[in-house]
């Protein structure tokens, strides 16, 4: 069994058909919604995650 997502219009290009044993339910929080215009793709519209700060450094000694 399938399910086909009704997806926005920006997200077009995104597959829209999943095998039931792909989706979990998801009980998000909110607050850690990303808008979809923050979101960068590359050419093969792969997600392009890039850091926005270090939080903290440590380096050990051998």
């Amino acid at each position: 069994m399938a399910y086909k997502l009704e997806l926005l219009e920006e997200l077009s290009n995104v597959h829209n058909t999943f095998h039931v044993s792909n989706l979990k339910k998801c009980l998000a929080d909110e607050s850690l919604i990303i808008p979809i215009k923050e979101l960068q793709f590359d050419d093969k519209l792969n997600f392009v995650e890039e850091p926005v700060e270090i939080k903290d450094q440590e380096i050990k000694q051998l």
